[in-house]
């Protein structure tokens, strides 16, 4: 008897239909994020909160601050092959304003993200994305095995935070200069024997990460000789340091261009 009333009284379900994730314009952007960037995953449509935390110690002061994140999400994350994130990426309106509220952007800016901001009409050109993404796309691809331990760990064990030296170097000096930098085919010029991308993959990955920002790639190139580790590093071998001293050289052009030209008075005479 009470099952056929709780039957009775089981409230219908609204007939739904399946919704297209993507719009036509946000899938040619898609297609050509994956064309520019073959080696890393993307990510639409997350949120913020997946991809920063509150430091704060106190509970209710968390709760408030995970509160400003609600609802607020980024066009797409790009990720590398262990899931460490690398960069997002905004789309937005040219008559788009956000002067009245506090802008991811800024979010971002205080979690140490990098972001690249597009207006979305007209969307950029794949050789626009090409250029800007150009580090990225030089990344090892992904390997199963490296990704499924990498989402196991996370899933199941709760392990201590260690930052990549990508994400110290962005979250130490996250401002961007908005100084023009080397390009990847400059730096492939810089070393044409590839001493230094052959033997060092990993560092001539880094190197071409920095490469668009010539501050942070001076501080990366310098920390290649620092003994900062607790133990002693090997050294590279002689052809390998002239490629980076030569990549340091012409990094350090684009820096010297940027500084501001001192004064052509004699300041002796001044106020005399």
């Amino acid at each position: 008897m009470f099952s056929r009333l709780l039957k009775k009284n089981k409230p219908s379900i609204p007939n739904y239909e399946e919704k297209r994730f993507f719009r036509h314009e946000d899938e040619i952007f898609y297609g050509r994020l994956r064309r520019a960037l073959p080696n890393c995953y993307i990510f639409p449509k997350v949120e913020l909160s997946a991809l920063m935390e509150p430091v704060s110690m106190s509970e209710k002061q968390r709760l408030a601050e995970l509160e400003q994140l609600k609802g607020r999400k980024v066009d797409y994350a790009i990720f590398d092959a262990s899931l460490g994130l690398l960069c997002v990426i905004e789309l937005s309106a040219q008559a788009e304003s956000e002067d009245s509220q506090v802008s991811n952007s800024e979010y971002l800016k205080s979690a140490g993200i990098k972001s690249i901001r597009w207006n979305q009409n007209p969307l950029p050109s794949s050789d626009q994305i090409l250029r800007t993404l150009a580090p990225f796309s030089s990344l090892a691809s992904p390997k199963p095995d490296i990704a499924a331990s990498t989402v196991i760990k996370t899933s199941y064990v709760e392990a201590p935070k260690t930052l990549d030296t990508v994400q110290v170097m962005y979250q130490s000096d996250p401002e961007p200069s908005n100084i023009m930098g080397l390009t990847v085919a400059a730096i492939e010029r810089l070393a044409p024997n590839g001493h230094l991308k052959t033997r060092y993959p990993h560092v001539w990955q880094r190197i071409c990460l920095f490469s668009t920002e010539p501050k942070h790639l001076k501080k990366y190139l310098a920390s290649l000789f620092l003994q900062d580790r607790g133990v002693e590093r090997a050294g590279f071998p002689a052809e390998v340091i002239k490629e980076i001293t030569d990549i340091q050289g012409e990094n350090e052009r684009f820096l010297q261009v940027s500084m501001p030209r001192g004064t052509t008075w004699d300041t002796t005479f001044i106020n005399r």
